[in-house]
């Protein structure tokens, strides 16, 4: 990862030039106001697809790279050898994008009722793999999913099919950055209280995980139908499956899937904290 044109200082000049052509693109569209169709037009599709691959994709690569220039990160839980190169893609990170790409792909059968259990599986796979790992399985299990077992254009949906690459694309860089924030603030925690650092981790994800969602609201609807479903999805009480609305329960969906994942870490590496194997 260190050889070859992409660096952190590229990485985050992509990252901020992306940024900036997307807040200009959604500036200029207007996705608000009534210019750009109704709901699901073919206007706020090509906008869903400039923040995913203008600006979501340059944001997942560079968590990604951060994330891979931490030897120790790379390699199994309590398997790192100090002077020992680690391969990015070697076969238990591998073995973990085929895992969690499975298991993401089993949960897309249905959210059991309220529960959102793939949300549960990529925490998981942040708090244990990290985030090339969550990135890939994340992609890999969505795009089976979504066309083998619960197919989008069964749906009824008019751009599910044209905008599942770039939905794909947005969750996968989310939990890229998330493995990254749990890797820096938790497991390389030092002395530091455990909860604590979940804690921030958690809060970190969330401050990223929910306006990335909220922003694809309003790209794909009118203003109308927007206010309408942010409603019923942050703020009115019993409008779901579940009593309290869902991006409410995405912080205990999250915390459950990070404990599990760090629950794995610890047996995987015998019980040993990382302080122990250093």
């Amino acid at each position: 990862m260190k050889k070859g044109w992409y660096n952190e200082k590229i990485g985050l000049v992509l990252l901020l030039v992306g940024a900036a052509i997307f807040v200009l693109a959604f500036i200029i569209m207007n996705p608000l106001g009534t210019a750009i169709g109704p709901s699901e037009s073919g206007s706020r599709v090509v906008l869903l697809n400039i923040m995913a691959f203008v600006f979501c994709l340059p944001w997942g690569a560079y968590w990604m790279y951060k994330f891979a220039q931490h030897a120790d990160w790379l390699a199994m839980p309590g398997r790192f050898i100090k002077g020992l190169k680690t391969k990015v893609f070697s076969p238990y990170a591998l073995v973990g994008i085929a895992i969690i790409g499975a298991l993401f792909a089993a949960a897309g059968f249905g959210d059991l009722g309220g529960l959102d259990v793939q949300a549960m599986v990529i925490a998981a796979s942040a708090s244990l793999f990290g985030s090339v790992v969550s990135f890939f399985g994340l992609f890999v299990g969505q795009i089976i999913a979504r066309v083998f077992i619960n197919p989008v254009w069964s749906g009824g949906s008019s751009t599910a099919v044209s905008t599942l690459i770039a939905y794909t694309l947005i969750d996968a860089s989310i939990w890229a950055y998330a493995g990254y924030m749990y890797f820096k603030n938790v497991v390389n925690r030092g002395d530091k209280p455990f909860f604590g650092r979940f804690l921030v981790t958690l809060l970190l994800t969330e401050a990223v995980h929910q306006p990335w969602w909220f922003t694809t609201y309003w790209i794909m609807n009118t203003r109308e139908a927007a206010i309408t479903n942010v409603l019923a999805d942050w703020v009115v009480l019993g409008a779901g499956n579940l009593f309290f609305p869902y991006w409410w329960l995405s912080f205990l969906f999250v915390a459950t899937g990070f404990l599990a994942g760090e629950a794995a870490r610890r047996v995987i590496s015998g019980g040993r904290t990382k302080e122990e194997e250093d």
